[in-house]
């Protein structure tokens, strides 16, 4: 068999019906994956009914032909847990799902049958609106939706950018006939062979995929694609268009944009090589450059438009006080940045460098982001010469016609005209910046830590406090994993937790470059770190990052002791249940979030060190790499603990934690912790949230309609394992969504009995297929918790010997919990 290689392009062929496919081949014992992309998306709808394209989306999971809705492709996938979910962009929609190979081929079936033969009922459909509804009451408060919408109308002449494509309960008329006309017409245009591409990537190989492809369920009609693309109407912003718009909870920021028409070549790959550069937080980087003058805390670069040689190029900064005071000199800073990287951007260093990122990348990709990197055209980008044409245009146009300003923060302004959202809109000029900055600019230097680190086969005794897993053989990819926790007697402060974070932040983009995540979690009275990723890279990488943390500088401090302050605050840059369940680690660990932020200086860090225990997992890595492992945890702040956790024990008291203010949605995570922490009572409990997640999504997000974010689920938050309710209402309040979420269990509890048999994940051989990032992790969150490392692996083995008759009874447990449940709301406490 040949070695894996994990830069090779998918293999492309068509089949008889004309279906474009290509094929990732992967190694045996991987998760297997599947992406069609469908060659419409919402601008491709009919104008008088704005998002009829996002909306049919929603339509195709909710059965199909061959397939009823409780059988069909969400309700499978959740059921043998993995992963799936749906796009639809500007001019393309895009369907994908990742599952382990066992399951593969069911998988597939479902997806092009829900593709080409979706059901489209009535009745679903005026339900499904309302899930619409409630996810356009939502993004009306997301600031980068209403960013992008206040963008749309600074254009210098109509174009479908400036439009409004969301859709809602009023552009979408399903008792109508013409919309329904207008459905069918749209899914026959771009649902067949000639408009749709599949890429998969299996172990399954080439001929065996070919023989399923010509299943009933995987044929897809044959049509040609559109012969002619019609026109695209000029894409440019007007010269004078300077504004501030009002979002709420949200710091100040500066966006630059940019349209882009008519560039020749790989847009799309030069992009992605402008964003590699643009982000960089090297040394002599522009990001360095802003945070040195204390104007900017973060910078990114989004692409919310891109077809055809056309393009929207937002760059989005995060100011300080004194960035939003000297706006112009940001605006001077960022046009000198660009005007540097134009004439030397393309040097060899630079576009090397860009390729040995992109490599690492793809080393440790997990199937499904593999498919999202082949199907983006750019990835094809081989050579400087490729990349030139594209990459000249795009910088000349950005230097030349300069930025379109749009400034965002809390001050209040007039409601303004606007496609769909509310936008609250005023002129805000900036004016020239009175001295232009002079900065040397350099490249990005190189990243350190994509090197190869030399080998060693020294294997010196380990720290005791180091639980050592290495290779076991499952993994192909060269992937591994480093945590370490840190405990102490008193939780810190939030502050120092923030400060620590910070410091981890400024690393993380090296880190990702180099194939790694950085993860760190405050748990109150401990602090997980966790490296994830090319295991060769994690020792080097932690003995540059752990001496950093024993010591942060004063920026850092004070910088984090203003996030403390408004720890308690809920932003508008996040989704609201994802604020509120980010919190629970730290809830969870010392049941107070702390509305006070505590010292956060040298001193009380040091003092938290000097008494901070740690412990260790590598998990997936070689024996070569013990030394260098050895060498960088004795650099660890802190001391190694002598003996692992005690158990944790489980949460017995139950607590409600209220943040920010109800508002016009209501939003409860409800986490309902594990009775006991044995095997078997984690093994019930893990199949039953398997086999409810899809009926609790269909019940109250597809038939109540009770808002757009809805799911339930089995997480751990630090060391407290159990079941995870989350429901985001614009229509409930949070008594109303606890009463719905007991309806659902009594209801379930009396389906149970007929309901199929959820397949557990050691069935079929299939242990090995689990991810081993997810691995790691179950290994690490079961170290934390004080049980034995091999506790998830019990687990998995005891899932299938669970039976209806223990099911029945955890239900029941769960049911009769509320003693012990843990709420986290923007509603005032029920209890």
């Amino acid at each position: 068999m040949n070695a894996f290689d994990p830069s090779a392009a998918p293999e492309s062929f068509v089949t008889a019906s004309g279906l474009k496919v290509g094929l990732l081949a992967l190694p045996p014992g991987s998760q297997a994956a599947a992406l069609v992309r469908v060659a419409g998306g919402a601008h491709d709808a009919p104008t008088r009914y704005p998002g009829l394209a996002h909306f049919l989306e929603h339509l195709l999971f909710l059965g199909s032909e061959a397939y009823a809705v409780d059988d069909s492709l969400m309700a499978f996938v959740q059921g043998c847990g993995g992963q799936l979910n749906a796009s639809t962009r500007e001019r393309h929609t895009d369907f994908f799902f990742q599952v382990r190979q066992e399951d593969f081929e069911q998988a597939l079936r479902r997806l092009l049958d829900m593709l080409a033969r979706p059901l489209l009922d009535r009745a679903a459909q005026a339900r499904e609106r309302e899930v619409l509804q409630a996810e356009f009451l939502a993004r009306g408060r997301d600031t980068e939706t209403l960013c992008d919408a206040a963008l749309g109308t600074a254009l210098a002449d109509p174009h479908p950018f400036g439009g409004f494509h969301a859709g809602n309960r009023e552009t979408l008329p399903v008792e109508s006939t013409d919309f329904q006309a207008a459905l069918t017409d749209y899914h026959r245009r771009f649902y067949n062979s000639g408009a749709l591409e599949l890429l998969v990537a299996t172990a399954l190989p080439r001929r065996d995929l070919e023989q399923l492809l010509q299943a009933p369920q995987c044929h897809v009609p044959s049509a040609p694609a559109e012969s002619t693309a019609p026109r695209l109407p000029r894409l440019a912003f007007r010269s004078d268009w300077s504004r501030r718009l009002q979002v709420a909870h949200e710091p100040s920021r500066l966006l630059l944009a940019y349209a882009l028409d008519e560039v020749r070549g790989s847009l799309d790959g030069a992009l992605d090589y402008l964003a590699c550069a643009l982000t960089s937080e090297a040394d002599g980087s522009l990001i360095a450059a802003l945070r040195a003058r204390r104007w900017c805390e973060g910078l990114a670069m989004r692409v919310p438009y891109l077809h055809r040689g056309q393009s929207v190029v937002v760059l989005d900064l995060r100011l300080s006080e004194q960035g939003h005071a000297q706006r112009p000199g940001v605006v001077a800073l960022v046009s000198s940045w660009l005007a540097f990287f134009a004439r030397h951007g393309a040097a060899a260093a630079a576009w090397d460098e860009y390729q040995r990122v992109r490599q690492r990348s793809l080393v440790g990709m997990e199937p499904l982001l593999r498919l999202r990197y082949w199907i983006e055209a750019g990835s094809r980008m081989r050579s400087p010469e490729q990349l030139q044409p594209a990459l000249g245009e795009l910088l000349a146009h950005m230097v030349g016609t300069g930025p379109t300003l749009l400034t965002c923060d809390e001050r209040p302004c007039p409601a303004a005209g606007g496609e769909g959202f509310v936008l609250r809109l005023a002129d805000e000029p900036l004016p020239a910046a009175t001295t232009l900055p002079v900065v040397d600019w350099q490249l990005p230097k190189a990243n350190p830590w994509l090197r190869d680190p030399a080998p060693n086969t020294a294997q010196p005794p380990l720290p005791t406090a180091l639980r050592w897993l290495g290779r076991d053989g499952s993994d192909a990819y060269g992937q591994g994993a480093l945590y370490l926790s840190w405990q102490f007697a008193k939780a810190p402060s939030i502050g120092l937790a923030l400060a620590v974070e910070a410091a981890l932040r400024e690393r993380r983009w090296a880190a990702r470059q180099a194939g790694v995540e950085i993860l760190f979690e405050d748990l109150g009275t401990a602090w997980s770190l966790g490296l994830v990723g090319f295991a060769p890279a994690l020792p080097l990488i932690a003995a540059d990052l752990l001496p950093r943390l024993e010591s942060l500088g004063p920026a850092s401090l004070s910088e984090a002791q203003a996030r403390a302050a408004r720890a308690c605050e809920l932003n508008g840059q996040e989704l609201l249940v994802r604020q509120l369940w980010n919190r629970l680690p730290r809830l969870l660990g010392i049941a107070d979030l702390a509305t006070q932020p505590g010292a956060c200086d040298p001193g009380s860090l040091d003092a938290a060190w000097n008494e901070a225990r740690w412990q260790a997992l590598a998990f997936g890595l070689g024996s070569g790499q013990q030394a260098a492992l050895a060498t960088a945890l004795a650099a660890a702040p802190g001391r190694s603990a002598e003996r692992p956790n005690a158990p944790v024990p489980v949460l017995r008291a139950r607590h409600w934690w209220s943040f920010g203010q109800p508002g016009e949605e209501a939003a409860v995570v409800l986490f309902c912790p594990l009775p006991t922490r044995d095997v078997a009572t984690e093994a019930a409990w893990r199949t039953l949230a398997q086999t409810m997640e899809a009926p609790f999504f269909r019940r109250l997000r597809s038939e109540l309609q009770l808002g757009y974010a809805v799911l339930c689920g089995f997480r751990q938050f630090g060391t407290q394992a159990g079941m995870l309710f989350v429901v985001q209402s614009p229509k409930s309040s949070a008594a109303e969504i606890l009463g719905h979420i007991e309806a659902f269990l009594a209801q379930f509890a009396a389906e149970l009995p007929g309901l199929a048999r959820t397949k557990s994940p050691a069935e079929g051989g299939a242990v090995s297929s689990i991810p081993l990032r997810r691995r790691a992790e179950q290994t690490w969150q079961a170290c934390l918790a004080g049980l034995d490392p091999d506790h998830p692996q019990q687990v998995i083995e005891a899932m299938a010997r669970v039976d209806r008759a223990e099911l029945a009874r955890q239900l029941q447990l769960l049911r009769t919990s509320q003693a012990r449940w843990q709420v986290v709301s923007n509603a005032a406490s029920l209890f």
